[in-house]
This record gives C-alpha cells, structure tokens and sequence, in this order.
C-alpha cells in the first residue's frame, strides 16, 4: 500500500466579535469535517471584545478541546490586528483564516492542502464561498465569490458572484489576482517574508486585498481550490458596527488602499502573473 507523505500542521484562525450561535455552528462543524489524524490542525479563536453574555457558555464548550485555544481582547481591535494576534500565537507551518460567521459541511482541509502543495510557488489557497438562503434548497444556494479581482479603478470586487454553487464556472481550479480574507489558506513562510495584515487599516475592509498584492508583488501565486466549500452568513460577524464606524472604515481604508497601491502598480503586478487588470 502507498503511504501518504504526512499533511503539514495548520492552524485555524477565527476573530470573533459576539455572535455566540454562530461562532459554536462554525466550531461543531469544524470539529465534525476537519481531519485531525491525517491534516493535525489547531483551532484559535481571537475574542476581540465581546460583549454578549452567551460567549462565556460558548467557550466553556470548547475550552477544554486539546486543539483549541481562546486568546481575549479587551476592546474589539478588528479583524487585521485580531489575525496578527493569532499569527503570534499559533505554530502552524500553513495558516487557515475563516470568519466566525462560516461553517462547513464536508471536508475542506485537504483539498487546500493538496492545492498548496501542487505548486511551490502557491502562497495562498481560496475556497468556494457560499450564501445560504432559506428561501431556497440547498441545492440552489449561490456563490458569494470565489476570490476578489480589481477593478478599473483598481479596487477589489468578487470574483464570479451570484452563480449557482454547482455551475461549471466555479468547480474548476484556477489562478486568481486576488484573494479573500476568510474560506483561505495561507503559507506561512511567505507570510513571514511579506508580513501579515497591515495595521494601518481601520477595523475592517480592503485589508485582505492589500495582502493579495504584496504576495503577489513578491512573485507568488494565488489559486483557488473549489473542493474546499464555505458557507457565509454575511456581515453577521460584525453586529453592533453602527453606520457611522463602517463608512468610517469603508471610506478610511479605501483611501489608504489607492495610495498605496494606484491602478499602475497593480496592473503591472497582475500582467506578470497573466492577468489584463
């Protein structure tokens, strides 16, 4: 019988911001599709302040697992720094990053794995983001995106949304210009050699696109990998973000992004990898 070179140890990075259904949803079905003999994983969730008074119960059912480790912040410090947090502390040699508001319903390790290690010059592996909709079966639920590309302007918007989740457009692997913050793996020694999540960004917003760039400015690749599937309550990982605080981040972020990364110098990293822009 062949034997299988051993999967490298990963571990699950998850910023949390109340929401305790969620974030136990997101925990039992990692727990049930993560295979922990074959892809050795470990589980920290990032608490950046919660206030709701079911996360202590929610924790408490976690708390003792051997995989998992729970690190709190005092005030919610956002999803960049909360990942930095968690980046510090974990000792995987791959970095897997899902937001508490995802859950899984099959296996989707493997699958990253395997793509991450067809290609050495892979730094970071997307999977298939899914939005359940109760107005619909399961089986008609939509891809929210399958990764980010740039537009015109050189901001990021998804990549192929909307489309049915077993449309042939989106169960294909392919190269990507961009990649999403969450549903994503990431190598860590590419992380070490181009930094992680600039801090520089407001609490949420444009941070994952930044990272694309420098990855992709470094000379590696971006894929994504549609074995892997996650499914997204979107937005639901940030409640209590009143208007003013999201247009302050939306609107302070962005204006970061253009001056550091202008059209040009995003068109010129995108045609050395292949892509028009």
């Amino acid at each position: 019988m062949t034997s299988i070179a051993p999967m490298p140890f990963t571990s699950i990075l998850v910023p949390v911001f109340n929401n305790p259904q969620f974030v136990g949803h997101l925990c039992h079905t990692l727990f049930e599709h993560t295979d922990q003999a074959n892809c050795p994983w470990e589980l920290i969730l990032i608490d950046n302040g919660s206030t709701e008074a079911g996360m202590a119960a929610c924790y408490d059912q976690i708390a003792d697992r051997p995989a998992v480790t729970i690190l709190r912040n005092t005030t919610n410090l956002g999803f960049g720094r909360a990942n930095n947090i968690g980046l510090r502390h974990s000792r995987g040699e791959v970095i897997a990053l899902i937001n508490s508001d995802m859950f899984v319903l099959k296996p989707w390790l493997a699958p990253l794995l395997l793509r991450l290690a067809s290609d050495p010059s892979c730094a970071a592996v997307q999977g298939k983001i899914i939005l359940p909709d109760e107005n619909r079966p399961p089986t008609e639920w939509l891809v929210q995106t399958c990764g980010a590309r740039f537009d015109r302007h050189g901001l990021p918007v998804y990549h192929l949304p909307n489309l049915p989740a077993r449309a042939a457009e989106v169960n294909r692997a392919m190269p990507l210009p961009a990649v999403m913050g969450t549903g994503l793996l990431l190598r860590r020694a590419v992380i070490e050699q181009v930094g992680f999540f600039d801090e520089d960004y407001d609490l949420v917003y444009m941070e994952d696109s930044d990272l694309s760039l420098r990855i992709s400015e470094a000379g590696y690749s971006l894929w994504y990998e549609p074995q892997a599937e996650f499914y997204h309550f979107h937005n639901a990982s940030m409640p209590h973000l009143d208007q003013q605080v999201y247009d302050r981040c939306r609107l302070g972020n962005q204006a970061l992004f253009q001056k550091k990364w202008p059209p040009e110098r995003i068109e010129r990293i995108l045609q050395r990898h292949g892509f028009s822009g």
